[in-house]
Parts: C-alpha cells; structure tokens; sequence
C-alpha cells in the first residue's frame, strides 16, 4: 500500500513538474522576447534572435539526423559541432558588458526546455495527436475571430494558451493516466514515454 502511494505522489510530482515546464516554454519564451526587442541596440537584438533560432535547429538536426553508416555520422558530429560554435560566437557578439549575458544564455535555456516539452509531447501523443488536439483548440479560435467576436490580440493570448495545453498534455498524459487509474505502460516497446512500468498495458507488479 505503502509503495502505491509513493508511485502516485511520484506521478503527481512529474505532472506539476511538466505544468512548470510547459509554462516556462510558452510564457516565460514570450517575456524573454518582449524583453530581446526592448533592446537598444539592433545588432544585439539580431544575434540573440539568432542564437535561439540556431540552437533550435541544432536540437532539430540532432534528434532527426539520419546516422546510419560512419559517413553519415561523422556528418552529423561535424554539423553539430559547427553550429555549436557558430551559436557560442553570435552569444560573444551579442555581449557588451558581462551583465548581457543573461540574453542570450537564458534563450538557450527556454529553447532547450521547450524543445524538450515538444519531443516528449511527439513521443507521448504522437504526430496524429499532436495535429488532431492543435485542430480541436484552433478550429474554435478561428471562428471566433471569422465572426468578429475576438480580435487578434484575443487570438494571440488563445493560441498561446492552446501551446501550452499541447505541451502540457503531451508531457504528462502518462503520468496522468497512471495517476488516475493506475495504467502504465502502453507501448508494445516496453512502456509508455514517461511511464516506468512494463508495457503490457496491466498495473501489476511483475
């Protein structure tokens, strides 16, 4: 009984945890950027946009870069590391004094984090949930603003929120399926994304 409670407090913790991070990716991303364009300088302003840019395609070739073979590879190593350093360089440039750096190392962070969100998103709801929940929340935006009754900064603060429950449920539906009814794992891969059971689709101790 013991060790049943301890798994569900765990799933609740990894359920408030993901809330967090996929607040973080959505609203935490806008106040970075509102406070980027706030900038003085135009060239700062561009190479900390291009920092996060570029980081986010670095996360993209690494995780859906075909690696098969020593070629393919040693391709991949090199992109890799060339965009690194070209990332680090835009972050030097983007630098006036030591207290600018809080820019362009907290971009990083925030794309880190919401690249994360959006892998365990794909992984846990799939690519054909992912397009069939973002159809579900924007198809009642769009005719809202079709019919006048939203004007577009509505449509901003909506679409921002439909992210955010995209990310959310995307992150934690396994945690929240295995908190509610005790269901664990349902890949025949050996369990769901997030969830440390076996798999098998039952919820006992094996």
């Amino acid at each position: 009984m013991e060790k049943t409670a301890t798994k569900g407090n765990k799933h609740w913790l990894m359920i408030v945890v993901n809330l967090v991070l996929a607040l973080i990716s959505v609203y935490l991303f806008e106040f970075w950027f509102k406070s980027v364009v706030r900038l003085e300088s135009s060239m700062q302003i561009a190479t900390n946009m291009a920092v996060v840019i570029l980081t986010a395609i670095t996360y993209f070739v690494a995780n859906t870069y075909y690696i098969k073979g020593v070629a393919n590879t040693a391709k991949k190593i090199f992109i890799l590391i060339s965009l690194a350093v070209v990332i680090i360089g835009l972050m030097l440039l983007s630098v006036k004094e030591p207290a600018d750096i809080v820019y362009p190392f907290s971009g990083v962070i925030l794309v880190s984090i919401a690249f994360y969100m959006l892998t365990l998103s794909a992984g846990t709801l799939n690519t054909i949930g992912m397009i069939g929940l973002a159809l579900i929340l924007a198809t009642p935006i769009a005719f809202l603003k079709w019919f006048g009754m939203i004007d577009w900064g509505m449509v901003a603060d909506l679409s921002k929120f439909a992210v955010f429950i995209i990310l959310f449920l995307g992150g934690t539906w396994s945690q929240i399926r295995a908190a509610i009814h005790g269901i664990r794992g349902v890949n025949s891969t050996g369990g769901g994304l997030g969830d440390d059971g076996d798999g098998d689709g039952d919820t006992g101790d094996e």
